[in-house]
């Protein structure tokens, strides 16, 4: 599968939000995650970066 996991730097940390995420979603001001079960987390987050590679999206405390 090729669902990322969303972490939140706090600390210098990586702190886990959300697993197996499928979408990504920036509207409005806002960012939406969803995963593959269907469950939906608005964030008010930076995003600072998504590593495909390592399938991990990165944000940051604004």
């Amino acid at each position: 599968m090729c669902e990322s996991k969303a972490v939140l730097i706090v600390n210098g940390r990586e702190e886990k939000i959300m697993d197996d995420v499928a979408l990504l979603e920036i509207g409005d001001g806002k960012i939406t995650l969803k995963n593959i079960m269907g469950d939906v987390l608005e964030v008010n987050y930076a995003l600072l970066k998504i590593d495909f590679l390592n399938h991990k999206i990165v944000f940051v405390k604004r």
